[in-house]
């Protein structure tokens, strides 16, 4: 097997071959003649498509760009750093290297799909593979096709569609190619994914490879995507479905036929899925990197770990990463998604109670506060992790326990006081840190059950903020596994409370004449609503799905979308309580205060006594450069014929698209 994986790799590298960033659209696979003396067996071949459902091939759209804009733009994890941090701040342009990689990394994966799809079906026949073999290749390339198709209609809108790169760079027909539609783009995908239901196999495969059950599943998720469609927008090729609730019956069918194919139970290991090597049955469809050199694995380990203790002991660059904290707190405290989505500390800021309060006057004795506190993680190894809101200065090593020192002094607090843990369990890299062999979910049972509720909730009602009792049954499935009670109604995005005086803070200063003066601040905030969106929040946490939810609401009432990111809060951060010096020795949640408030009393202080300082501000959120879809690179030529955007759906309902 491993000769066979060296073949691979020697052939896919031929395949990444192109001249400059002006043909990243017709790039040739040029490899078609170097596979006549090796797709020779069922085995090969199924070997030999591992690169479109993974490995190097999805590198560039997973490595940054799949969380920036999936969690951070969309307002789940707070993280400023740099060109990732300008997707919180909404502040990237067509220059931000991420949005090129992720751009140019899903055209990379429909090249190799192409070349499946067109190329080796003849090659393969020729060499004695079994037909069964070769159509499980085609509707596997058809998948992740339709899926690279979808990332860019969701995220870009029109774009350009190639369905046969050898064609095209023998007939030089790239400089013919315009941006396709929207329609056109949701007619592609529909036809790729109904191709790939009939090629797959109607029985689940191993290790989550893609079956009928992936197709189907997808095609609830488009038909649903497709029936949001309902607003007139202002957008170049923009889409609105002429059948609504027609599609959500469609979308209804095809969910309801996922389920009964997937067996209806969810995963009750909901921590143990997202794991190395669990491949759990409700993934229904992913990106399945490994264990190997940079790129053939998944990097999400290393960019969210708060440490190397979470990062199996290689570099950490998620020390300041987090869940916003009004997600955060906005789960219950009995949900078992919480404590599997986030490492965090005590009752959550003062939230609400919690079994294992954030204080313990044992606490400078880590064996008692081991024995104690429920507040405890378990590692891919099986050891056992104890999260502290900030070591450096809540725990101090002693004679009596020197292992506080390698165990936590180097661990950050982060601003938002959680860490990233989906995906995150101190996994030893076999040979790169950016490479762990993790599956990343791109469609879970658990959301086939959530798309059914939302297509009852659109047919129910055309107002996505009236509460209905359509749905609840699905919905409530996904509940009981994260040990919640039933709803008996729900909407689709309620807006959300809004709490005047939410953070309050006081202050005794002494002015500039050596009188003490009391000053105080206050700033209001937004409570989350539970609706539909929140759920879905709360289940697909940190799996990039949250700005696909924000775009379903934006092409059914795009006024409603953006009040909803506008709710997020997602400036709030915390720092060191004004005027209380440092945190004490147990670093509890109450030394720590909102950002804001700091800020404002020290503005207020400067102002009574120029000897005291103005503190740092909270990070501004730039919302007049909110967009709902992405520029397309100032990488990629923009030639007379790209700015050009037709309707080209009959003709690939017909077969007949010509690129």
């Amino acid at each position: 097997m491993k000769a066979i994986y060296k073949s691979v790799a020697l052939l896919f590298g031929a395949m990444s071959l192109f001249s400059s960033c002006e043909d990243f659209l017709t790039r040739d696979p040029q490899d078609s003649y170097l596979l006549d003396g090796f797709l020779n067996t069922d085995a090969k071949l199924d070997d030999y498509t591992k690169q479109v459902r993974g490995p190097l091939t999805w590198n560039g759209f997973d490595d940054k760009f799949s969380w920036c804009v999936g969690e951070l733009y969309s307002g789940n994890v707070y993280h400023n750093y740099a060109d990732e941090g300008q997707f919180h701040f909404m502040e990237f342009t067509d220059n931000n290297s991420h949005i090129s990689n992720g751009y140019t990394s899903l055209y990379s994966v429909i090249a190799k799909c192409n070349h499946i799809i067109n190329d080796v079906p003849a090659i393969a026949e020729k060499n004695g593979v079994s037909k069964e073999a070769i159509d499980k290749a085609v509707g596997e390339a058809k998948m992740y096709r339709g899926m690279a198709y979808f990332f860019l209609a969701e995220y870009w809108g029109a774009t350009p569609i190639v369905l046969n790169n050898s064609k095209d760079v023998t007939e030089d027909l790239g400089p013919q190619i315009t941006r396709a539609d929207r329609k056109s783009l949701y007619t592609l995908i529909e036809k790729d994914w109904q191709d790939a239901e009939n090629l797959l196999p109607a029985s689940r495969r191993a290790d989550c490879r893609v079956w009928k059950a992936s197709a189907t599943g997808m095609l609830t998720k488009l038909y649903v995507t497709m029936a949001s469609c309902q607003a007139d927008l202002d957008e170049q090729g923009f889409y609105k479905c002429e059948d609504p609730k027609g599609y959500y019956k469609k979308a209804i069918e095809k969910g309801e036929e996922t389920i009964k194919l997937a067996g209806e139970e969810l995963d009750m290991g909901f921590d143990e899925m997202f794991q190395p090597g669990t491949q759990s049955p409700e993934i229904l469809f992913a990106l399945l990197f490994e264990q190997g050199v940079y790129a053939q694995g998944c990097s999400r380990q290393i960019q969210f770990a708060r440490s190397k203790t979470l990062a199996g002991n290689g570099d950490a660059y998620g020390g300041e990463k987090g869940l916003t904290f009004s997600l955060l707190k906005s789960f219950e405290v009995s949900d078992s998604r919480l404590r599997a989505t986030s490492y965090y500390f005590g009752d959550r800021a003062g939230i609400s109670e919690y079994k294992g309060t954030e204080t313990k006057s044992s606490l400078s004795d880590v064996n008692v506060y081991k024995k104690e506190t429920d507040l405890v993680y378990t590692l891919n190894d099986g050891s056992q992790y104890y999260y502290f809101l900030n070591p450096g200065k809540s725990l101090k090593p002693t004679d009596e326990n020197p292992d506080l020192a390698p165990l936590y002094g180097n661990e950050p607090m982060s601003a938002v006081f959680n860490h990233c843990r989906k995906f995150v369990y101190s996994v030893k890299p076999l040979n790169s840190p950016f490479s762990i062999n993790l599956t990343i979910p791109l469609l879970r049972l658990a959301d086939v059950y959530l798309l059914v509720a939302e297509a009852k909730m659109g047919i129910a009602t055309d107002d996505p903020s009236l509460e209905t009792e359509a749905g609840v049954a699905e919905i409530n499935k996904v509940r009981a596994r994260a040990s919640l009670p039933a709803v008996t109604k729900v909407a689709f995005c309620k807006p959300d409370d809004y709490v005047e005086d939410m953070y309050v803070g006081k202050a005794v200063v002494v002015d500039s004449t050596g009188a003490e003066v009391a000053i105080d601040a206050k700033k209001g905030s937004w409570n989350l609503t539970y609706d539909l969106m929140l759920e879905r929040r709360h289940e697909f946490a940190l799996e990039n799905q949250n700005w696909l939810d924000i775009k379903r609401l934006y092409y059914r009432n795009p006024s409603k979308a953006v009040e909803y990111i506008k709710q997020q809060d997602r400036s709030c951060t915390f720092g060191e309580k004004y005027q209380a010096g440092k945190a004490d020795d147990r670093g509890n949640l109450s030394s720590y205060q909102r950002q804001y408030i700091i800020n404002a009393l020290s503005v207020k202080a400067h102002n009574l006594n120029n000897a005291q300082k103005e503190q740092a501000e909270e990070g501004k959120i730039n919302y007049d450069n909110l967009t709902f879809f992405l520029p397309i690179p100032a990488s990629v030529p923009h030639t007379s014929v790209l700015s050009e955007i037709r309707d080209y759906s009959e003709q690939i309902k017909n077969g007949e698209y010509p690129y």
